[in-house]
């Protein structure tokens, strides 16, 4: 089938960043976005991985065109305190490759020296294996072009924190809008079906959208997949026992110190809370 119109159901960083890569990969296509003004978004998404920088290479984006408007900072590892056991100390797991022969488990050695010295601290693992530790257990960033750093590859090694609200409405205003998607400001009310799929869409302001591809980026109300198709929700309910989260923002109390260049995970008695240091302020949480 030929594909000429695509049209995104759901704003939001799922929304548009779904947006900025079809028109990046399709240019000649005719792309919209519809968003509803009475659906917010649900913003979470502050703390990204390592692939995301591949991403903002591919549809062009530099840091300093989105960090000032995203609240943005860099993210060099996940921190996980206490998940060993209670008090039992903290391990990082950064982005990129560990230190080691090639051909070989790099982290064989350090499993050794763990079994041999059972008191090594889980600290030492990060140490030892990724040159980049240096960096992020002391709030520093290196571009690494001598190398000080061994294999630290500053252009893949790296994630961001930012605000998912804000990096959305910033990829709508300033990348999406000027690469010629269509923004649709209205409300879904009814997903007409046929054999194929989704056949239309019927909005609020009574208006009719068709289209030979429909993405659908509605989160957990799934509103084209789960509710119009009837995909069935694969739980991993067996081996996720937390289900519940909330979140909030706070104020730094000493930002030289607590912004960090990772996110911290502390797990606690029924689940764990994240730490997220943007620019100006914390994203924090508790899963359960």
């Amino acid at each position: 089938m030929k594909v000429d119109k695509i049209v995104i159901v759901g704003g939001g960083s799922a929304g548009w960043m779904s947006a900025a890569t079809l028109i990046t990969a399709f240019p000649d296509k005719d792309i919209y976005v519809i968003e509803s003004k009475d659906v917010p978004t649900v913003g979470v998404g502050e703390s990204t991985i390592g692939g995301i920088r591949n991403w903002t290479r591919y549809i062009g984006l530099s840091e300093g065109s989105f960090f000032p408007a995203t609240d943005a900072s860099l993210k060099l590892s996940i921190k996980f305190t206490d998940f060993y056991r209670k008090d039992g100390g903290a391990f990082h797991y950064p982005f990129g490759v560990a230190l080691g022969e090639p051909n070989r488990n790099p982290f064989f050695d350090w499993h050794l020296k763990k079994y041999l010295y059972p008191d090594t601290p889980m600290e030492d693992f990060v140490r030892c294996m990724f040159p980049a530790a240096a960096l992020f257990e002391t709030n520093k960033f290196s571009l690494n072009n001598n190398k000080e750093f061994d294999i630290f590859n500053a252009d893949n090694d790296v994630a961001y924190h930012f605000d998912a609200t804000k990096f959305a409405n910033w990829l709508r205003e300033e990348v999406c809008k000027p690469k010629g998607i269509k923004h649709i400001v209205d409300t879904v009310t009814k997903v007409n079906t046929n054999e194929s799929g989704v056949e239309s869409l019927e909005l609020s302001s009574g208006e009719l959208v068709t289209a030979d591809l429909f993405v659908d980026c509605t989160w957990f109300k799934s509103l084209l997949l789960a509710q119009a198709l009837q995909e069935p929700f694969r739980s991993m309910s067996d081996m996720l026992p937390n289900n519940k989260a909330w979140a909030t923002r706070l104020q730094y109390e000493d930002k030289e110190r607590e912004l960090e260049g990772f996110t911290n995970c502390t797990a606690i008695e029924n689940g764990w809370c994240w730490n997220i240091p943007l620019w100006s302020r914390l994203g924090t949480g508790y899963v359960y």
